[in-house]
């Protein structure tokens, strides 16, 4: 989902600078809304579980698509064996195909040697794999993503009530990621929301996806009268404007750092096993909006990419080594919470 919501910057900064380009994008059907209001944009959703899905069906696909076009250039942005397998086909037709270069060496690399450098950002990849294609695009300024009418009226009709006190702040939370190497933990929250709550005027609203997040989720919504739950009540279009209207997000490496991040939003990122240089961060945020464990301490991390390998202890120690008191008095000193705020 981040991954995919990365590629947006790009892609609106194609149809801004190339008048003449139409774009059909291949995606799923959920993350239709990141694409909301570019022109020229046309999105096509494969049926993945249906038609398409094997090489019988990726040939299917290749077979649809071409019905849909004919298409000048094929620009590969997930180099994955399924974007392979189409690709490869259009190139026997003669279509040039540009992929995407992710770096995986310099990734393994770093994992492996335990030394940090920061790498190319997952947008700017895209972007040099449009200029490779001879398509001029650039990053731009945030905020990238859109969102409808309607979208906008349910979000602000939601926080109609849930702000007792003129000038609280709107604090997203997001506490969960996909792998556990990545997820800082409940209580270290509850702990923060009860040190901002000592001193800020504040209402929380908690972000999340799935049955399971949901439930942790409505456990911490117990935890002060101030914290609202969001996640599983509203479409991934009225999240994106809820996210829009907030003043600060605090979240995991996550797809909600994303899309905060590419709303313009202020956001705070807490990283355990990954790393913000492998080029994942949130994008145009300072470097020091990128909360680690203090270095010099652990030399296991980071121990992958996306989070996906276990940690080597019974409990994610990276994490464990981010108090909450600690991240509280860094968002004080950043100035994304102003001290004493309550009077």
């Amino acid at each position: 989902m981040g991954d995919v919501a990365l590629t947006v910057p790009a892609i609106r900064k194609v149809i801004e600078m190339n008048p003449e380009i139409h774009i059909t994008l291949v995606t799923r059907p959920f993350f239709a809304p990141f694409f909301f209001g570019i022109p020229r944009v046309k999105l096509y959703f494969p049926k993945l579980e249906g038609k398409h899905k094997g090489l019988k069906g990726l040939y299917l696909l290749y077979k649809d698509l071409r019905e849909l076009g004919p298409f000048a250039k094929v620009v590969d942005l997930h180099s994955v064996i399924r974007t392979q397998v189409v690709s490869f086909l259009f190139r026997l037709t003669g279509v040039p195909v540009y992929s995407i270069n992710k770096g995986r060496s310099d990734k393994n690399r770093m994992i492996r040697t335990k030394k940090i450098t920061q790498l190319t950002h997952s947008t700017k990849r895209y972007i040099d794999t449009f200029a490779r294609a001879g398509i001029a695009s650039k990053i731009g300024k945030a905020p990238y993503i859109d969102y409808s009418t309607e979208a906008f009226q349910s979000a602000r009709s939601y926080f109609v009530g849930k702000l007792p006190e003129k000038g609280s702040l709107k604090i997203g939370l997001s506490p969960f990621a996909n792998n556990a190497p990545k997820i800082w933990g409940l209580e270290n929250f509850k702990e923060l929301i009860t040190l901002i709550n000592e001193n800020h005027k504040v209402v929380f609203f908690l972000f999340g996806g799935g049955e399971k997040e949901i439930k942790l989720l409505k456990q911490l919504e117990q935890h002060s009268e101030n914290v609202h739950l969001v996640a599983g009540k509203f479409t991934l279009s009225e999240e994106i404007a809820m996210i829009r209207m907030l003043d600060l997000m605090i979240a995991m490496d996550s797809s909600n750092m994303h899309l905060a991040s590419l709303s313009g939003v202020k956001t705070i990122s807490v990283w355990g096993g990954t790393h913000p240089a492998f080029g994942f961060s949130a994008l145009g945020q300072p470097d020091e909006y990128h909360i680690q464990p203090p270095e010099g301490i652990l030399t296991c991390r980071p121990c992958s990419v996306f989070g996906g390998k276990p940690c080597i202890y019974p409990t994610t120690r990276c994490m464990e080594l981010i108090k909450a008191k600690d991240l509280y008095e860094k968002l004080v000193l950043l100035g994304v919470l102003n001290p004493k705020s309550k009077e």
